[in-house]
């Protein structure tokens, strides 16, 4: 059975929303550090600017570079809030629309009263 990067993406989230944690079994390819589950911050108020890595392969947000296939699931890292499929989406194809131009600046925001912004 095959399953694409998306549905990967959600079975991990859905895993992080019931909170179980992944621990590390003898053979893993993961280093011991990587097994803690990464903290949430509280829910309130993010902004920040999600430009293009130094390297160009990938991106920062929230002053770590990440890929950009995994850039919901580090919003929902710094925020504690899904951006749900449809904004996830959006952003995705303005993301890649800048990749290909070879500049990425997209300014990026959350509020509990207003949602997501960018």
């Amino acid at each position: 059975m095959k399953i694409t990067k998306r549905q990967l993406r959600r079975i991990i989230k859905e895993a992080i929303e019931q909170g179980e944690t992944i621990t590390m079994a003898r053979g893993d390819s993961f280093p011991h550090r990587t097994r803690a589950p990464k903290r949430l911050t509280k829910p309130g108020p993010f902004k920040d600017t999600i430009v293009m890595s130094p390297s160009g392969d990938s991106v920062l947000v929230g002053g770590e570079e990440t890929d950009v296939s995994m850039l919901d699931i580090r919003l929902y890292e710094l925020t504690g809030q899904q951006l749900g499929t449809a904004l996830d989406d959006k952003l995705m194809r303005m993301v890649m629309k800048q990749v290909a131009d070879g500049y990425v600046e997209i300014p990026i925001s959350y509020a509990p009263e207003q949602g997501w912004r960018f």
